[in-house]
């Protein structure tokens, strides 16, 4: 596995020093809505606990935004160097399924989270004075189509939701990956499923399409 490290410097500075600052937390502190990312990798850098990925995307209107990815921690990425897992490099064109932070006003009220988590790193710019915005990447699709569960925060029936490629695609890809599986299959119990009509029936239809159905 290739390790691209990076250091804090040049006009990147915020972005990687500001993710040393975010420690590893619960996932209230994140929306429960994905949103997708088309980008490309301008950095990352590969530490405790969380790896941090730059990517550049475009707005509508053409502008450049860069987006702070989350995800794995480097002992995690250790443990699947051997298996030649997907590890994202610089000027990679990926698209990401990623879960925004919830507002830091939201966070600072939460009585489950207030104490254990930082909201200031949320507001962290770049040498430039651009504001990226933090996210956790939770499946990154690559060019050539192929899907990788990154981090561990994130909902992957929500992903499949918000995804304009077919559902029998995703079933493919969890019948492929075993922690991918896990994952999908573990969260059928969640309460954002449960309580959710249509998710929760897309969760059964996927199911249903998995070699192995989940007990």
């Amino acid at each position: 596995m290739r390790k691209l490290l990076a250091v804090c410097s040049g006009t990147l500075v915020a972005i990687a020093c500001a993710g040393s600052v975010l420690a590893h937390h619960s996932g209230y502190v994140y929306q429960t809505t994905p949103i997708w990312i088309n980008g490309s990798v301008t950095r990352i850098e590969i530490k405790n606990p969380h790896t941090i990925t730059t990517v550049e995307a475009r707005t509508e209107d053409g502008q450049a935004r860069l987006w702070a990815v989350e995800g794995p921690p480097q002992t995690a990425l250790d443990r699947r160097g051997g298996s030649g897992a997907y590890v994202p490099n610089v000027g990679d064109a990926i698209a990401i399924c990623a879960f925004p932070y919830r507002p830091a006003e939201e966070i600072a009220r939460d009585s489950r989270i207030v104490g254990s988590f930082d909201v200031s790193a949320l507001s962290s710019r770049t040498a430039d004075g651009a504001s990226p915005r933090f996210v956790a990447g939770h499946v990154l699709v690559t060019l050539d189509g192929a899907r990788h569960l990154w981090e561990p925060h994130g909902f992957i029936s929500e992903c499949i939701r918000s995804s304009h490629d077919p559902r029998e695609s995703w079933a493919e890809f969890l019948n492929a990956n075993a922690q991918a599986r896990a994952s999908f299959c573990g969260q059928r119990r969640y309460a954002h499923v449960q309580s959710d009509a249509s998710l929760k029936e897309l969760v059964e239809e996927v199911g249903r399409a998995l070699d192995d159905p989940c007990d």
